[in-house]
């Protein structure tokens, strides 16, 4: 699935059900790292945690959900498995009323 470009896409993470506060210790600097990486390069738009369990979102400059896919597949926490995918929603522009 693509969008259209110059779009955003959302994506929604959570811990992966075997990972343990000791894995995420092991990757904590990297993760933090290439987040700053991203946001530096204008690639991270928005974060979040997730306020609903470990997890966090993330809004990202991407034309395309396979595009995203690659930026997040480049995380420490992805890569080891840590962290799973719930979504991944490309998003166009709301044009909304004017006060």
């Amino acid at each position: 699935m693509s969008n259209a470009p110059g779009t955003a896409v959302l994506a929604v993470f959570k811990a992966a059900p075997h990972a343990t506060e000791e894995d995420f210790a092991t990757v904590i600097d990297a993760e933090l790292t290439r987040a700053k990486e991203l946001v530096d390069q204008g690639v991270i738009v928005h974060g979040y945690h997730r306020a609903d369990r470990v997890g966090a979102a993330l809004v990202v400059d991407a034309t395309t959900v396979e595009a995203a896919r690659e930026i997040f597949a480049t995380f420490p926490a992805v890569a080891a498995g840590l962290i799973e995918t719930e979504s991944v929603i490309p998003l166009v522009p709301l044009q909304l009323p004017q006060a």
